[in-house]
């Protein structure tokens, strides 16, 4: 209904609204790191024990630097840009951090 109340066919309808729902994503680097954030930068994230395995770290991180070891998830310190999405997206707050 709403591609004919715009006068826009399918294609050119979903590209609009594609753009529209991306644009946020769009903005500057600064933009997209709090001060927050910025403040994480350097600090070093390791998983405990306290880990259920559920792949939420793994799922969010955007360098892929979380895999699954022995029984739990683990952080690569080499792939890690220490951004410390893991850490505020834990459900069980199994990820601690350091300086």
């Amino acid at each position: 209904m709403a591609e004919k109340h715009l006068g826009l066919n399918r294609r050119r309808f979903m590209l609009v609204s594609s753009v529209a729902a991306a644009t946020p994503l769009l903005s500057s680097p600064k933009d997209l790191f709090s001060e927050e954030k910025q403040a994480r930068q350097g600090k070093l994230y390791y998983i405990t024990y306290d880990c259920v395995g559920c792949a939420t770290c793994r799922a969010l991180c955007p360098v892929k630097a979380v895999n699954y070891g022995d029984r739990r998830n683990e952080i690569d310190q080499e792939k890690c840009i220490h951004c410390g999405t893991c850490y505020e997206e834990c459900p069980v707050s199994a990820i601690t951090e350091s300086d």
